[in-house]
């Protein structure tokens, strides 16, 4: 919803770039960067990494689902992701009586690999500059508004412009800079991706909540999806008649490991960072975001994690929002943790005392920065309540009970598209709903609001009704609601044609308030924070012109150069750069009480056996589980491959650790890392613990 009402801000960074930071768009890495990279350990051209006219690595890196990444390692459209990435289909196939999530799932053959309807990957195929097109249209003596409307149209005309959808072909222009380059990138969809292995969540997702975000790492953090075609290697929607998608390129695969010190490289879709943001936005954001989101999702998952307890049922149903939740839950306290830590925000401010002393030496010819940094801090002051409050109601409602968030968006779909596509959303929304629980959920999140929101102006009138007619029980209000609406009833539900035909439903009622107030917070958000960010984006690189500055992620394919490399947390303590068998065993061991910890009968009697056969490390003789590296990544680099100097893979990105978590708008060399999965560790689960030898077969091994 942040989304679609207002652009969340960026743009100010560090006055030098570090050799190993950095998203790099791969279309047009310059011979500075090459050169650091050859310096490095990479043997591969640019052009072996990515070209418009030959197969290259580019080729066999995906964007799985629109959320994460992925890699191609079969010349029969094998793609490896992470588990946590296809959890979500994991989950939609799982039953109490077939329990995919902890048990695993191992197709046989090709007739039992899953389909997965809304699961789809993309392609990319080329990226083009069009800033000269967006940008000759406008002008700064244009409103904001105005500048933006004319932006997003000549966008989509570029975008329809390469769109082909008999080839399922599609364009996207995404602002680099925060608006001071546009670029289209071109994809190629396939809607046919179909579930082959899983691991048990007791590897797979080894460590949990405890774990996450957190180094030292055991988990397989793992899944394996294939793409399929019609006959013709053509995309296709699911048919039963597809076949197995031959590919352009796929990635060979390296059992040779790596040591300390070996070159490293991350491709994939790395979502969002702020690198460039002020001092004034990180402070914004921690106190009106990260704050707010940790507080009401703590009180959601406290509720969700008692009904999961409760029931195999329930707790199938509610794995994947509870991961999702319970993921940006903790990441927002580390994120402010570090941040303080570290003291990010005094850093910044350095860097905007050295800003404005640039800009008074030519008032001139620096006239359109002179007040650019008083600007900023007045208009991040008068919306620090309008953010906290937008933060508040997203949270509470929007991403709080189900059933009231599906009448929200059922709401939205009216703008959209009339309404008509109600009943796709109802059937996809219930298989995953318990009523009683969101009810549970329901009665904490509005208490829970009533208590954190500031102002009462935006409390939505249905809180007088509880307190007129139910005295203040917030219980007794939600069994009314949730006995007389229909959205309790979902086989009733079933039979509205559209949303119109529930406009006087009590849940629809106290949507269509929750709408009116998120609509009155998002008209007195201050366009001109986005704009003057960008302006200061614009003054740090005109200031520092010799320089190279990378783009913050948008989710375009990015490469991540770097090496693999330990850390140490404190001056006294440093880790290793890997794990190894004996230390999954030991946390199991030592933490029997911790459910995180946990391991299935069959897992930890593999897992003792020693049966690793050629995945264990050739130098040390140890089954290596998961390793360090210093590449830059974010949210959506998860599944990406990691490659090493001669492209092979050698492991999938999953997360990065603690010490580090302000790197969003921060990079910090010394401590800010990336976490790996083994591909060997990879491997023998999918060989010795799943017997799934046929997918060995398919791959290109490099002993």
């Amino acid at each position: 919803m942040r989304k679609l009402l207002f652009t969340v801000l960026c743009a100010i960074s560090a006055l030098t770039v570090k050799a190993d930071e950095g998203m790099w768009m791969i279309c047009n890495l310059s011979q500075r960067t090459d050169s650091i990279l050859k310096e490095l350990g990479l043997e591969l051209s640019p052009e072996e990494i990515y070209s418009a006219d030959k197969p290259s690595l580019n080729n066999a890196i995906v964007m799985f689902g629109g959320f994460c990444s992925g890699v191609v390692v079969s010349p029969e459209g094998l793609v490896f992701t992470n588990h946590h990435c296809g959890f979500g289909a994991i989950q939609e196939h799982s039953t109490p009586k077939h329990d995919y999530l902890k048990d695993g799932f191992v197709a046989k053959k090709y007739k039992d690999e899953l389909p997965n309807p809304e699961l789809f990957v993309a392609f990319h195929l080329k990226t083009v500059d069009v800033t000269d097109k967006i940008l000759s249209q406008v002008s700064d003596t244009m409103s904001l508004r105005h500048r933006s409307a004319v932006i997003d149209s000549i966008s989509g005309e570029i975008a329809e412009s390469v769109n082909d959808s008999a080839n399922f072909i599609y364009g996207e222009v995404v602002p680099y800079y925060k608006g001071s380059k546009y670029y289209l990138s071109v994809y190629q969809r396939f809607n046919d991706v179909r579930l082959v292995f899983a691991p048990p969540q007791s590897l797979g997702k080894f460590g949990g909540d405890t774990d996450n975000w957190v180094w030292p790492r055991e988990t397989c953090d793992f899944s394996v999806f294939r793409i399929y075609a019609d006959k013709n290697n053509k995309p296709a929607n699911y048919s039963k008649d597809n076949v197995p998608y031959r590919p352009i390129r796929y990635a060979n695969v390296s059992l040779k490991g790596y040591s300390e010190g070996s070159y490293c490289m991350t491709l994939g879709y790395p979502g969002s960072t702020d690198r460039y943001l002020s001092s004034y936005g990180i402070e914004n954001t921690m106190r009106t975001v990260n704050d707010v989101r940790e507080q009401v999702r703590g009180v959601k998952l406290g509720v969700l994690k008692e009904s999961m307890n409760s029931s195999d049922a329930i707790r199938i149903m509610y794995a994947s929002k509870y991961a999702n939740s319970s993921n940006y839950w903790k990441y927002s306290i580390g994120m402010n943790q570090a941040l303080e830590k570290l003291g990010v925000i005094n850093e910044k401010k350095e860097t905007e005392n050295q800003l404005k002393e640039w800009i008074l030496k030519d008032t001139v010819a620096n006239k359109s920065y002179v007040h650019l940094l008083d600007t900023l801090e007045m208009k991040y002051k008068n919306a620090f309540e309008t953010n906290y409050e937008m933060t508040l109601l997203e949270e509470s409602f929007w991403g709080g009970a189900d059933i009231l968030s599906l009448a929200l968006k059922s709401m939205v779909s009216v703008v959209e598209d009339g309404g008509t596509d109600f009943q796709k959303q109802v059937e996809k929304a219930y298989k995953d709903i318990d009523v009683e629980t969101d009810k549970k959920v329901f009665i904490a999140l509005i208490k829970n609001y009533a208590e954190q929101v500031r102002d009462t102006a935006y409390l939505m009138d249905f809180y007088k009704t509880i307190n007129e007619k139910f005295n203040g029980d917030y219980a007794a209000f939600a069994d009314s609601v949730y006995a007389a609406s229909i959205f309790s009833r979902p086989a009733d539900l079933a039979k509205v044609e559209k949303t119109a035909d529930i406009y006087d439903d009590p849940i629809f009622d106290i949507a269509s308030e929750v709408i009116a107030k998120l609509y009155l917070v998002a008209s007195q958000y201050d366009q001109e924070i986005y704009y003057c960010e960008r302006l200061l984006g614009d003054a740090v690189r005109k200031m520092n012109s010799s320089t190279e500055y990378y783009a913050d992620a948008n989710f375009t394919l990015r490469l991540s150069y770097g090496i693999v490399e330990a850390y140490s947390p404190s001056e006294s303590f440093r880790y290793k750069h890997y794990t190894k068998l004996e230390d999954i065993i030991a946390k199991n061991e030592k933490y029997p009480d911790n459910p995180d910890y946990e391991l299935l009968p069959s897992v930890k009697k593999w897992l003792k056996s020693g049966d690793f056969g050629k995945y264990k490390d050739k130098e040390s003789g140890e089954m290596r589980l998961c390793f360090l590296t210093n590449n830059d990544i974010t949210g959506g680099n998860s599944g990406s491959g990691m490659f090493d100097g001669k492209g092979r893979l050698i492991g999938l990105a999953f997360d990065g650790n603690w010490e580090a978590m302000s790197s969003n708008v921060k990079f910090d060399s010394s401590l800010s890392r990336c976490i790996g999965v083994d591909i060997r560790y990879v491997l023998s689960v999918i060989e010795k613990y799943g017997k799934a030898k046929r997918l060995i077969k398919e791959l290109t091994l490099e002993e």
